[in-house]
C-alpha cells in the first residue's frame, strides 16, 4: 500500500472530522452543531457537485431532517405507482403528503452542507483524504495538502470508502449495481410520467426499474440485486421500450453501486464510526440509502455526545442505538427482499392474492408510518389487512 507523505503545513485539529458531504455526513454535522465542538466536513469534490442517484427522497427521510429542504425539491409525488410484471399487476398508492420528494443531489447535498456550516461546522471542499491513521488518542487524516487530527472520525464517504480501505476494513458484501439516467423527452412524451413515482418490479432480472419526474426531465433507472446477473445498459433500453419511450432528446447515463448489507465488523474500529453507504446501510428491498444515511449520521453524532467523547462509551452508544433504530429493521428487510427477488413463485402467489394490501404496507414503510420490524412484531394487524383484500 502506498502511503502518502505528510504535508508540511500544520495539522488542523478537530473534535470530530466527518469525511463526506452527502446526507449522512451533513446530518451528522447538523446533530453536532451548537455544542461547542470543533467539527469539520472533509469532502473530496468542490461543492455543489453532481452525485449519481435517483434523487427520490422518501418522506421518512424528510421527516428526520431538522432543516427545511423545500428549496431543493424539484417535484413532489403524492402518488406511487407499483407495477409488477410477473404477474401483470398494477397498484397505485396515494397520500395527502408527498410519498417521494424529487431532488437533484448537487442542490440537496449542498443545502444540507450549508445548513451544517451555519451551525459552526467547517467545510473543507476539494480535499480528498488519502490516508487514515488511528492511534490511541486521535485519528490522523492525510489529504494532498493538509493533515487533520480528530478525536473521532465519522466515515460518510460512500460505498468506496477511503476510510474503510485505509483502515483495512473488510470489503462490503452484497453490493449491487444500478444504472441511473437523466432523460429529457419532448414535452408531450413527458406528461404521462410527471404525477407519480413509478416502480416496475420484474422489469429487470431480480430487480426493478424506476421513473422519477424532475423539473424539466426524468430520472430513469434500473437496478438488480444480482451482481453480474444482467447487462444493465441492455436492460435499461428494454425498460425504455416497455415505457413506450423512443430516443430521448437528451440522455446522461451514470452507473453506481449500492451496498445492501451492513459492513462486517461495523463497530470494531475505535474512534471511527461508519455511516450511510460506507456502513452498508441501504434498504435491501428498495435499494434506497438516503434514509439510512441520515439516520445513521444522526445516531453517530448523538453517540459521540452521549459517550462524552470516550471511545468505549461512544462505541457502545452507537452500537445499541443503530441496532434498535435501523439494523434490526434491515434484517427483516433482507428477508422480504429474498421473497421479492429470489422466490418468483411465492411472489406471484402473494401478489395475486394480497397485491393491493402489500403495496399499501410498502407505502406505509417508505412514508415512515410503520417499519419492517413492526410488521413482524404485530403480524395480527397486518394479517387482518391482508385478509380483507383476499
Amino acid at each position: 500500500m502506498n502511503v502518502p507523505a505528510l504535508p508540511t503545513s500544520p495539522p488542523i485539529t478537530l473534535d470530530v472530522a466527518i469525511v463526506g458531504a452527502g446526507p449522512a455526513g451533513a446530518a451528522a454535522a447538523l446533530a453536532l452543531g451548537g455544542r461547542g465542538l470543533r467539527i469539520g466536513i472533509i469532502e473530496k469534490s468542490r461543492l455543489p457537485r453532481y452525485k449519481t442517484c435517483g434523487g427520490g427522497v422518501l418522506r421518512r427521510a424528510i421527516q428526520l431532517l431538522p432543516v427545511d429542504v423545500r428549496s431543493a425539491i424539484e417535484r413532489e409525488c403524492n402518488r406511487a405507482d407499483l407495477v409488477h410484471h410477473e404477474p401483470s399487476l398494477r397498484f397505485s398508492c396515494v397520500r395527502d403528503q408527498p410519498i417521494v420528494s424529487m431532488v437533484m443531489r448537487d442542490r440537496f447535498d449542498h443545502l444540507l452542507t450549508c445548513a451544517a456550516e451555519a451551525t459552526g461546522a467547517q467545510v473543507f471542499a476539494g480535499c480528498a483524504v488519502q490516508d487514515v491513521r488511528v492511534d490511541a488518542e486521535y485519528v490522523t487524516l492525510v489529504a494532498e495538502e493538509q493533515v487533520f487530527t480528530a478525536r473521532f472520525v465519522i466515515a460518510a464517504d460512500g460505498v468506496g470508502s477511503v476510510v474503510a480501505r485505509r483502515t483495512n476494513r473488510a470489503p462490503l458484501r452484497e453490493v449491487v449495481p444500478a444504472l441511473e439516467c437523466e432523460v429529457t423527452l419532448p414535452e408531450g412524451e413527458m406528461a404521462p410520467f410527471l404525477e407519480s413515482a413509478r416502480f416496475d418490479f420484474g422489469a429487470v432480472p431480480a430487480g426493478y426499474g424506476w421513473v422519477f419526474p424532475k423539473q424539466g426531465h426524468l430520472s430513469i433507472g434500473v437496478g438488480t440485486t444480482r451482481k453480474g446477473a444482467a447487462s444493465l445498459p441492455a436492460e435499461y433500453r428494454r425498460y425504455l421500450d416497455l415505457l413506450g419511450i423512443g430516443e430521448p432528446l437528451r440522455e446522461e447515463r451514470h452507473g453506481y453501486m449500492i451496498p445492501c448489507r451492513p459492513r462486517d465488523g461495523l463497530f470494531d474500529l475505535s474512534r471511527v464510526l461508519f455511516v450511510g453507504d460506507a456502513a452498508g446501510l441501504a434498504d435491501p428491498v428498495t435499494a434506497e440509502g438516503i434514509t439510512g444515511g441520515i439516520l445513521s449520521g444522526q445516531l453517530a453524532a448523538r453517540a459521540i455526545l452521549a459517550g462524552g467523547l470516550q471511545p468505549a462509551a461512544v462505541n457502545a452508544a452507537y452500537r445499541s442505538t443503530l441496532e434498535e433504530a435501523l439494523l434490526a429493521d434491515l434484517r427483516v428487510a433482507r428477508w422480504l427482499a429474498w421473497v421479492l427477488y429470489d422466490c418468483p413463485r411465492l411472489r406471484v402467489r402473494l401478489l395475486r392474492r394480497y397485491g393491493p394490501s402489500m403495496s399499501e404496507l410498502m407505502t406505509r414503510i417508505v412514508t415512515g408510518e410503520t417499519t419492517y420490524r413492526a410488521i413482524v412484531r404485530r403480524p395480527g394487524n397486518y394479517l387482518k389487512l391482508l385478509r380483507r383484500a383476499a
